[in-house]
């Protein structure tokens, strides 16, 4: 299989012509493209040590880490676009820093990976700065510290009944748990004066889906006759509205109070406080399994059956974008705090980060998982993502490039020999030392 021949003849058809410009006398040209065939050569140094790291076995892992982290070293000096090549530094980095540490003794841990549930991860929901929650369908509900993943978590929540999501509230007090068969669970999360959670709420009304409202100590909900009802102490229980087709996922522009409910026909549903309803229809019908808007309440990001996710522009009302790559259907949106990019998670077995302005540049991919992705989610200030698997794994990744290869220097105490240097960069490269 040829990799990166392109990189390579265009680096010696730049050299030829540079040196027919030398002799011309053209300085100017000359020393710009010598600063072009130096990015070129950057990226294919960059491109051939990720893939060598990736080859490295695990049972060699200090040797995998090293030349990771040399990449990255290149690839933070090179001033040529990344469309690609920070998919490539990213993956080796991560999967460098797995091996590093890691006990295959029990089950395989790697050093981003946490186990609380028996069954498959369902929901994640971020709490305050350093506390998310997870659901699973073995009907519990864990808190966990994000900044000490490791620590046991504390079971908020433990029932019989198979959990489908759960949602918290604008202020961060209540936690709704949606269960199959039981109705709708809330928790407030504020506690008693011993910080003991008190006796749940409980609402036997089984709904298809439900969101809390922003700004109010209510929420929007569809029972299982498709009827869209607003609940809570302000609103008197009556339906706004009916969703011909079963529900699946809700979003809520808080700038407009407009309702988006996706229906597993591949439509979307919109309904606002005073009974308004219409209709957003695709071209392809696939079932809406995920809505997420951004911060900037500019898009709706829409993740499909199909594989794909769906931006919609707010303002315009219209599809500005689809997002393809998934190989099966995507089961979680969440744009970014700074609304910059969107993470999907999928069937496939992966999580992607995508850049929302710029379609050229490849998604960082999160494909270290043992099943389906069935949620993700960003912490609070967008440097972490949060994924649960099927597999009863949540795992923590780190966004930033820097973070995983500082972690590297952090446990490996050498660099590069002389001879590994010769052979997995390359002898006429100039030895760098990669962790100082």
């Amino acid at each position: 299989m040829k990799i990166f021949s392109k990189p390579v003849s265009a680096i010696i058809g730049v050299l030829l012509y540079t040196s027919a410009l030398s002799q011309s006398g053209s300085d100017s040209v000359v020393i710009a493209l010598q600063e072009r065939v130096r990015v070129l050569e950057l990226t294919e140094i960059v491109q051939s040590m990720t893939q060598r790291s990736l080859l490295t076995p695990g049972y060699h892992p200090e040797l995998k880490a090293l030349i990771a982290a040399q990449a990255y070293n290149f690839w933070k000096a090179n001033p040529s676009e990344k469309f690609v090549s920070h998919l490539n530094v990213y993956s080796a980095l991560h999967y460098a820093n797995k091996y590093l540490q890691l006990d295959s003794s029990i089950m395989d841990y790697a050093y981003n990976q946490i186990l609380g549930h028996n069954e498959m991860v369902i929901s994640i929901e971020l709490g305050s700065d350093s506390y998310f929650y997870s659901a699973g369908s073995d009907g519990k509900v864990l808190k966990w510290d994000i900044n000490n993943p490791k620590v046991i978590p504390t079971t908020i929540f433990e029932g019989d009944d198979l959990i489908r999501s759960i949602d918290i509230s604008h202020d961060e007090r209540f936690l709704m748990i949606l269960t199959k068969t039981t109705g709708t669970v809330i928790l407030d999360l504020k506690g008693n004066e011993k910080g003991e959670i008190n006796q749940p709420l409980t609402d036997p009304e089984v709904l298809q889906a439900a969101s809390f409202l922003p700004g109010k100590d209510a929420y929007i909900s569809v029972n299982r006759k498709g009827e869209i009802r607003l609940k809570g102490l302000m609103y008197d229980n009556k339906p706004i509205g009916q969703a011909a087709s079963r529900i699946l996922s809700i979003a809520i522009d808080p700038a407009q109070y407009e309702f988006y409910l996706g229906a597993e026909a591949g439509n979307i549903t919109k309904a606002d406080e005073s009974g308004k309803v219409s209709k957003i229809y695709f071209d392809q019908p696939y079932a809406i399994n995920s809505m997420d808007i951004s911060n900037d309440n500019r898009y709706l990001a829409i993740g499909r059956e199909l594989g794909d996710a769906v931006i919609w522009d707010l303002k315009s009302k219209e599809q500005i974008r689809t997002i393809s790559g998934h190989q099966s259907g995507v089961m979680d949106v969440e744009f970014s705090p700074d609304s910059k990019t969107l993470l999907t998670a999928s069937r496939d077995g992966t999580a992607r980060i995508w850049d929302i302005d710029n379609p050229r540049k490849f998604p960082l991919l999160l494909d270290d998982h043992n099943g389906w992705v069935m949620t993700a989610a960003f912490n609070k200030d967008g440097s972490k993502i949060i994924t649960g698997c099927k597999d009863n794994f949540i795992r923590i990744w780190e966004v930033n490039h820097k973070s995983l290869a500082d972690r590297i220097c952090q446990l490996v105490d050498r660099n590069m020999t002389p001879e590994e240097w010769s052979e997995y960069v390359g002898e006429n490269i100039p030895y760098q030392t990669t962790c100082p």
